[in-house]
């Protein structure tokens, strides 16, 4: 097995690898723009080889004796069974596609026998191969094979490509219909499934045997892609620190209104949560990998825990651009305070200076020591410095040096507490005379909340240090444990595989699907349909049982995909008419327009904004393939070899594409199918002859011809697609985003509830031992977990459809895009701070009786405004989600008066001299995201209220409505 075989994280990728170079040239900074490295060429080469191979072998004359007319549909189906996919991937693809193979022959015996059964009731005359009957039955169920393969398409992306494969091969096979009998009918599907099952296999052996890449080498590979964008975060919020410690040279309006230009703390911010996001979207194939490699699963588990520990206070951390933000805007909008909240800001900025250079720089260390041990890049380690004596300074690579920066942690925060007690005692009034002891150590409002923001940095800060220590000792221990210097074969559990086998759309035990929340109920507010849970149901009779499956199958009919795969079979038939009318199907034989009809099938979007974006590209990639079949032809002059060779460079150029565009799969299909279309039917006629080759009735074609022929049937397939797609009604992009951010508001809903529930029970002591997944902390933090990642995945697929509506035409008017973006944007941080407030409440477990005794009985009045909160998010969920006004007057909670209330509970507990305990930092923490929460509060609110209006009742200075959804 070769080296390429294992897991091994140390082969080259470019992500990787850094070194010094010299200032390149045009030439090599355009190469460097496109991404043209070692690893992009070799599969790009790889993705060629499937389609070229079979292409060679079809000269043979007894290969091309089997499959007869149907090889050029070898070289599309091996093309489209990707075999650049990382081998468990591949695996599973390659199961998912024959399967659906196997079901769409089943279904098209079955479907050619009822049609079969229909010619002998109503035969046709014998001069004519062609019957009404069967014509009638074969477009009924091409019909209904289309509508229910699009519905699955729908509601599982993940199984695009089997459905394409499926949708061509009952497309083939059904409108052969109205001229076969049942021994010509099994000929026929028995030959195509040969050559998609050929295809198949062609694609299976090239993927595990050329350039083999398995999934635990890609995901090793994203861990130290995902540490170095930690290592780039640290740098960012460094630089942002020293950067804005004069904040009279910052321009107010540029971080909230310069969109084409976001901070580069923002951007590194992003790109450091996708790399994690993708790391753990990897990791269930990764486990399901089978390889000669150094971790087992248990490894890879571990390493995803140690790394998920360090993406809340990473991420956390860059808060300080949000507050930074508001507090500029604020106070540039407060005339009279501006200098005076700039002077604030400035103060802040310098106090967090110091802890950020020193300790951000021990957090770039421990990640470089970890990357260095793991051996997933990062500075060469120093053989010399490996054998140094003992005692003598540790440096990172080397067992011990976690105990170097921690030593040096412990030494920076022994004094940052007397530090910070020393900045903020200068702040207390000393000119009163017999002053109480309150205060003498009590601040006033804004240097309390001052110390309140440089507590509630230097805690996530902290918190990170922490982590990424934790993080350096795990692979310290890994590296002392040996794993990495023997090789053993790792497979996954006969469990794993049966989990893997029984996850339909590809996701299994380790993803957490949108729609997987609270047990099973789908992620969807009140009124948008959510799905009945089986689990929580009560037992039930044989007739209710029956009673719940054709209440299923009728929502299953009302729902989206449903209406989507309805226009899917509409498109589809008005091509595929003409080829079930005896007057027409000679016409619609010779004109290939079947290839316009599977066009049509494969080419429709749900949306009209994909669907427009998805026609444009479709469009110039046929024009493209078309140009390609052309060169690939004629700078050769037609010569075998040569159009072969040619081949095979033209289509590693397409694979480019949906190597480093992925978004772009469906356009580069649709232009690979086109030129493969072309240049292996001008090959085949080569080989099997002019007679052969005309037996399907189909007249044979020179290259100039044929490639105009495929241009316009695919561009007029195509056509079809995006009409009716906005026929009879658009299903717009924009619609469905107003649907999507009225689920995000109530699971918003839930996370809040669940996150005060489990704050409350840290603080009084119920949640138990949370490291027992059987407790009630446990239990409720497993659960806010599932709705924190929920609520990500839901507001990157909001962000994704919104960059899509700038493609649709405004029709109804102006799309309010900006307004949406405000939505989510504010969602994203609702999800945020909760996410810090239950991290923050860790601490309450560890704090002083006096902290829990005095924060239980805060928390009380929480308590009493947490449903009102979760009242008013479901209210605006609703209310977006249908469209309907806003009552009049709706109420937004006021700020908590968190701080306020402890004091009048405890005078002395917020003093300056307590500020150094883990309840004050908690508090701190608590109380700065519960503030930036409840002015969020009033954002969304004011956000759906633009959108939808208010009620005015009579007497309430105006009658009617105001205001309409957009």
């Amino acid at each position: 097995m070769s080296s390429a075989d294992s897991e091994d994280p140390t082969v080259a990728d470019a992500s990787t690898v850094h070194e010094e170079k010299k200032p390149a040239g045009k030439f090599a900074t355009l190469w460097g723009k496109l991404g043209l490295d070692a690893g992009t060429l070799m599969m790009m080469a790889k993705g060629a080889l499937p389609p070229t191979i079979f292409t060679a072998m079809y000269q043979n004359s007894t290969i091309a004796a089997t499959y007869g007319t149907m090889g050029y549909l070898v070289t599309i189906v091996a093309s489209l069974s990707m075999c650049i996919l990382p081998r468990a991937k591949l695996v599973q693809l390659t199961i998912q596609n024959s399967i659906a193979v196997c079901l769409g022959s089943a279904t098209a015996l079955f479907g050619l026998w009822t049609a079969t059964i229909a010619r002998s009731h109503n035969p046709s005359s014998p001069t004519s191969a062609f019957n009404g009957s069967a014509a009638a039955v074969s477009a009924a169920w091409l019909f209904a094979n289309i509508w229910l393969v699009n519905v699955f398409r729908a509601k599982f992306p993940a199984l695009s490509i089997p459905v394409i494969l499926y949708t061509i091969f009952i497309s083939v096979v059904f409108t052969y219909g109205p001229l076969l009998t049942m021994p010509r009918a099994i000929s026929i599907v028995v030959l195509l499934l040969k050559a998609f099952m050929t295809g198949f296999a062609l694609s299976l052996v090239v993927g595990l045997v050329v350039i083999p890449v398995n999934c635990r080498m890609v995901w090793w590979r994203g861990v130290g892609g995902y540490l170095e964008g930690c290592k780039k975060l640290l740098k960012e919020q460094k630089t942002f620190m020293q950067q804005y410690e004069d904040i009279s040279s910052y321009d107010t309006h540029k971080p909230s209104t310069d969109k084409s230009a976001p901070p580069p703390l923002s951007i590194a911010q992003k790109t450091h949560s996708d790399l994690f996001a993708k790391l753990t979207i990897d990791l269930p194939m990764a486990k399901r990998e089978t390889a000669i490699g150094h971790y087992t699963t248990r490894d890879l588990r571990a390493t995803h825990k140690h790394l998920q520990a360090t993406v809340l206070p990473l991420q956390g951390m860059t808060a300080i651009l949000d507050i930074f933000d508001r507090g500029v805007a604020h106070a540039a909008a407060n005339e009279d305070g501006e200098c005076h909240g700039k002077e604030q800001f400035s103060e802040v900025m310098r106090v967090l200076r110091e802890p950020y250079g020193v300790i951000g720089g021990l957090c770039e260390e421990a990640v470089e020591h970890t990357m260095i041990l793991l051996e997933l890049g990062g500075r060469k380690q120093d053989k010399k410095a490996t054998d140094v004596e003992e005692g003598a300074v540790k440096v990172a690579g080397q067992i011990g040096f976690c105990d170097v920066l921690q030593e040096r942690v412990e030494t920076f925060y022994a004094t940052r507490t007397d530090e910070i007690k020393s900045h903020f005692k200068a702040k207390v009034p000393v000119d009163v005379g017999d002053m109480t002891r309150k205060a003498q150590t009590m601040l006033d409002d804004d240097a309390k909340s001052m110390l309140y923001l440089v507590l509630f940095m230097e805690h996530l800060l902290r918190s990170a240090s922490e982590s990424l220590l934790s993080l350096a000792r795990f692979a310290e221990a890994t590296k002392a444990s040996g794993i990495l210097d023997r090789r053993r074969f790792v497979y996954p559990s006969l469990r794993r595989v049966k989990k893997w086998l029984l996850s339909a759309d590809g996701g299994g035990d380790d993803v957490v699907d949108v729609g997987d929340v609270g047990g099973g109920s789908r992620c969807k507010a009140p009124g948008i349909g959510p799905v009945l849970d089986p689990e929580h149901l009560p037992a039930a009779s044989g007739l209710q049982r029956v009673g719940d499956v054709l209440s299923r199958c009728a929502e299953l009919f009302r729902s989206d995909e449903s209406s989507f795969g309805i226009r899917v079979a509409c498109a589809t038939m008005v091509v595929a008419a003409p080829g079930f009318f005896e007057s027409s199907y000679v016409f619609f034989n010779e004109k290939r327009l079947m290839w316009a009809m599977i066009m049509v099938a494969i080419g429709m979007s749900p949306t009209s904004g994909a669907s427009l974006v998805g026609f444009i590209g479709r469009i110039v990639g046929t024009v493209m393939a078309v140009i390609f079949a052309f060169v690939n032809w004629y700078i050769v002059d037609g010569n075998t070899a040569g159009v072969i060779v040619l081949l095979w460079f033209f289509v590693a150029i397409q694979f480019y594409f949906i190597i480093k565009i992925p978004q772009t799969i469906q356009s580069v299909f649709t232009a690979m199918i086109t030129q493969i279309m072309i240049i292996g039917y001008e090959l085949q006629v080569r080989v099997v002859g002019i007679p052969a080759s005309e037996a399907s009735g189909q007249p044979v074609l020179g290259i100039n011809d044929l490639g105009w022929y495929r241009l316009l049937v695919t561009l007029a397939g195509i056509g079809v697609a995006f009409f009716f797609t906005v026929f009879p009604y658009p299903t717009s992009t924009r619609s469905r985003i107003r649907s999507d951010v009225a689920a995000e508001l109530y699971l918003l809903a839930q996370s809040y509830s669940n996150t005060i529930s489990l704050v409350r029970m840290r603080i009084d002591g119920t949640a138990g031992d949370e490291t027992d997944r059987y407790s009630h902390g446990a239990v409720f933090e497993k659960r806010r977990a599932k709705l924190m990642t929920s609520s990500i995945i839901a507001l990157d697929s909001l962000r994704r459809n919104s960059a899509m509506t700038v493609f649709e035409p405004s029709l109804r008017g102006a799309w309010p895009k900006a307004h949406y973006d405000h939505l989510i944007d504010v969602c994203a941080s609702i999800s945020t701070y909760l996410s810090i407030i239950a991290f923050a409440s860790r601490s309450f477990s560890h704090s002083s009786q006096a902290w829990v005794r005095d924060l239980s009985a805060l928390l009380k009045t929480m308590e009493t405004r947490s449903p009102q909160v979760t009242g008013l998010l479901c209210l605006l969920s609703t209310s977006l989600a249908g469209g309907r006004p806003l009552p009049p007057a709706v109420v937004v909670p006021g700020s908590y008066g968190l701080s306020k209330a402890l004091e009048e509970r405890d005078a002395e507990i917020l003093g300056i001299e307590r500020c150094g305990e883990e309840g004050y930092i908690a508090f701190a923490v608590l109380q700065v995201a519960v503030s930036i929460l409840v002015a969020d509060l009033g954002r969304l609110v004011g956000g759906v209220e633009g959108l939808v209006g208010s009620v005015e009742f009579p007497g309430d200075f105006g009658v009617g409505e105001k205001g309409k959804v957009a």
